[in-house]
């Protein structure tokens, strides 16, 4: 009889582990896809109607008639182009660093600069490594930040030598991912004075066992646990390096996020997560989809934003 059964038993075991092991494969070969350039999130249909919808092309001039100063940063791999919007009026000391999602673009920023401008705060929207026009990196990876938190660091770093002193950590997506590796490694950070995120991919890992939930996949938890030993040798991202949650517990002094419930990309349970770490956090909770909390409700967003920036500034000495 215990032969019988163990005749049955194996076949199944062999069965479920080549299915997990099938899918967790296919899974990291998704992940693989995403996170390399050009993958499906470099190709993006560009627009020139409303620069305050994400995939607009063009500068500050051609979008709003705002004036800006074309600058090069220089980074670790070459030149990185940038743009600097100085405020509506006068010249303040309070800059805003803002940097892009996976595949994006400096001109998704638009929105959070048009919130910044008339509050005197000057922004500096820059490309960095395997964007269009800036070095590609010799893996030719996003590295949800682990690498290119050295790019974010030329970027502050060239603000601070055009006159800023305190820095305003912009970011959505991947980018918030960025600023974490940036406020963990970097080695002046103390005048960082806030953090403005938008769907912040701060946990890689809790991003694909999302990913696998969302499929509805049949024993999920054993998938996605092959998917997460399987990524790292296939992509070269060590998954527990992307966790930089902890980091937002204790820094900068200020932090705002907003981030939507129907978020198909990125966990709310991140952002959620950080509201729990950081009670004092300002949170726009919303039903949008990725990045687009904004679109939901664009006066709900401003008015929060704007609130909190004029927080940050009335703290400033």
């Amino acid at each position: 009889m215990i032969r019988k059964l163990s005749w049955l038993v194996a076949p199944l075991l062999l069965a479920l582990a080549a299915y997990c092991g099938g899918i967790g494969w296919q899974l990291s070969s998704g992940l693989k896809q995403m996170v390399t350039v050009g993958g499906p999130f470099t190709n993006r249909t560009l627009q020139t109607r409303d620069p305050l919808t994400l995939d607009y092309d063009g500068d500050p001039q051609h979008a709003f008639g705002w004036p800006f100063e074309s600058v090069s940063i220089a980074s670790e791999l070459g030149p990185l182009p940038a743009w600097v919007i100085p405020p509506a009026a006068g010249a303040g000391d309070t800059w805003m660093v803002y940097t892009h999602g996976i595949g994006g673009r400096r001109e998704d920023g638009y929105r959070v600069t048009s919130v910044a401008r008339p509050l005197g705060i000057t922004t500096l929207l820059y490309a960095y490594r395997n964007d269009a026009g800036a070095p590609r990196s010799p893996d030719g990876i996003y590295a949800f930040g682990l690498t290119e938190w050295h790019d974010l660091d030329a970027a502050v770093e060239t603000a601070r030598r055009h006159g800023a002193k305190h820095i305003i950590l912009a970011a959505q997506s991947m980018g918030g991912a960025i600023v974490g590796q940036y406020l963990r490694h970097a080695a002046h950070t103390g005048d960082v004075v806030a953090a403005v995120l938008d769907a912040p991919a701060l946990d890689l890992r809790a991003t694909l066992q999302h990913y696998v939930e969302a499929k509805r996949l049949p024993l999920s938890g054993a998938v996605t646990w092959v998917a997460t030993q399987i990524t790292p040798g296939r992509v070269g991202i060590r998954l527990d390096d992307t966790l930089t949650l902890p980091v937002f517990a204790t820094r900068p002094r200020f932090l705002f996020d907003a981030h939507g419930d129907t978020d198909a990309l990125v966990p709310i349970v991140i952002s959620d997560e950080l509201k729990r770490l950081r009670p004092d956090m300002t949170y726009v909770r919303t039903h949008a989809r990725h990045v687009e909390s904004w679109s939901e409700d664009p006066a709900r967003y401003r008015a929060a934003l704007r609130g909190f920036l004029e927080k940050v500034l009335a703290a400033e000495p």
